[in-house]
């Protein structure tokens, strides 16, 4: 693994607008699962024949991560739900969300896995954090879904399709204006430059 860990204080707050729009959108108001997000995600299944939205909560994703194995079952995931809420009762809405900015995964680099957005900031982007623009900080909250399915290193098109997803999510919360909107919808995706060839000799290369 390779990570480098932030405080939620470094996080600009686009950042964090666009990880809660696309992950979670009522973060801040439910107590660790969100019932009503759960019933909205089964309906939509419903509806669509398959599993088509998650209902799991930015805490209950960390719970999952941190803590779990990762396999499916109804009593996973009630034990999941059992200990979302016991952490949010336990901690602040922030540290659960810096804790998660830390923990997630967001890809590779040769065998090393990336987590955090602290360390995908720099390898994908070659930039502190802090000093990430708003088509950064959406592009870094989309992948979290899919990380090296939306890579920018591997698929741009794709990566570009999520990042604007996400910026139309944060414009209907409220979170940015049109024109913000507008300029980094606009902004074409630009990645940190030229790397070793890590797909020869990757792990003599880490080594």
């Amino acid at each position: 693994e390779s990570r480098l860990l932030i405080n939620i204080k470094q996080a600009p707050r686009d950042l964090i607008d666009a990880v809660v729009a696309i992950e979670d959108r009522r973060f801040y108001e439910h107590p660790g699962v969100d019932w009503w997000g759960i019933s909205r995600a089964l309906w939509a299944d419903l509806l669509a024949g398959r599993v088509v939205q998650g209902g799991s909560t930015i805490t209950q994703q960390l719970v999952k991560n941190y803590f779990l194995q990762p396999e499916k079952s109804i009593q996973r995931k009630i034990l999941e739900a059992s200990m979302a809420l016991v952490l949010e009762a336990l901690h602040q809405k922030d540290e659960i969300l810096e804790m998660y900015m830390n923990e997630i995964y967001l890809g590779q680099r040769g065998s090393v896995a990336i987590h955090g957005m602290g360390e995908a900031a720099r390898y994908y982007f070659g930039r502190n954090v802090e000093d990430l623009s708003l088509a950064e900080a959406a592009t870094l909250a989309g992948m979290i879904r899919a990380p090296n399915f939306y890579s920018p290193l591997k698929n741009q098109e794709v990566c570009t399709e999520r990042r604007n997803l996400v910026l139309k999510r944060m414009l209907e919360l409220g979170k940015i204006s049109p024109p913000q909107y507008q300029a980094a919808h606009a902004e074409p995706l630009r990645v940190a430059g030229s790397r070793l060839p890590l797909k020869v000799a990757s792990y003599f290369v880490d080594y």
